[in-house]
């Protein structure tokens, strides 16, 4: 069994999440969670996006064609 995590909520925000279980179809902890998830995934997804801009920018992004990764790795295209 997991953990568990207490979430203090007003009325107000209790009322807008428990809205949420309708439109995403299931309970408050599993909407609470599925948000936040989806919320971090995003966040990294944006930081390693402005990480490659970056690189790019300043030269030091360095890309590989298919055949280079499948050398580097130690297969051939025969082998996938």
């Amino acid at each position: 069994m997991g953990k568990t995590v207490t979430i203090r909520l007003n009325d107000e925000e209790k009322e807008f999440f428990e809205a949420g279980t309708v439109l995403y179809k299931g309970s408050l902890s599993t909407i609470i969670k599925r948000l936040a998830m989806e919320k971090l995934e995003d966040d990294y997804d944006m930081i390693a996006v402005a990480r490659y801009e970056k690189n790019k920018k300043d030269g030091s992004l360095k890309l590989y064609s298919h055949e280079e990764m499948l050398k580097e790795i130690g297969l051939d295209d025969e082998d996938v």
